[in-house]
């Protein structure tokens, strides 16, 4: 879950940011960049997840005529590589390929795409989060899921759990 976290956070200190700056009824078009890394402890396993990732985030901040936000429709582009902290060369890289849309007005965010997907040769994927998924950011609740979402199903154990599997 500290993965979810992590994009999270990254769309809304966008969606912040770009509100302190838009002009009334002018949609605002962004680009940034991320690197992020760190570890999880893998409960039950002699080792953590360790993990380093990139996103490449462009979206657009579409303003009503009075100049409060609307809707960020945010696109997240990336990678992130886990391996186990005890033995570095078991590892796996992950793809990331998935959008964000944010309604101000019901407090709604939708995540479609592929949030994460890895695979290993000989064993295929190890876990996928794609599909769509929708929250009700008020109250933390979902509201659907349609697809598998390995990651939001069991946390960070989709990530241990792989890396157990290519072990």
């Amino acid at each position: 879950m500290a993965k979810w976290l992590v994009s999270a956070t990254i769309v809304l200190l966008a969606a912040f940011a770009l509100a302190t700056q838009a002009g009334a009824g002018q949609p605002d078009h962004f680009t940034d960049t991320s690197d992020y890394s760190g570890a999880v402890p893998c409960p039950g396993l002699s080792f953590d997840d360790a993990f380093a990732g990139h996103l490449d985030i462009s979206g657009i901040t579409k303003f009503d005529k009075s100049g409060n936000p609307v809707t960020d429709i945010v696109h997240f582009s990336g990678w992130e590589t886990n391996w186990r902290s005890d033995a570095p060369s078991v590892a796996y890289t992950l793809k990331r390929e998935y959008t964000v849309i944010y309604d101000y007005a019901t407090d709604t965010e939708k995540d479609i795409g592929m949030v994460y997907s890895g695979n290993a040769p000989g064993l295929g994927v190890l876990f996928h989060d794609v599909g769509n998924i929708s929250f009700d950011d008020s109250t933390g609740e979902n509201i659907y899921v349609h697809g598998p979402h390995d990651v939001f199903d069991q946390g960070d154990a989709a990530f241990c759990n792989a890396l157990v599997a290519i072990s």
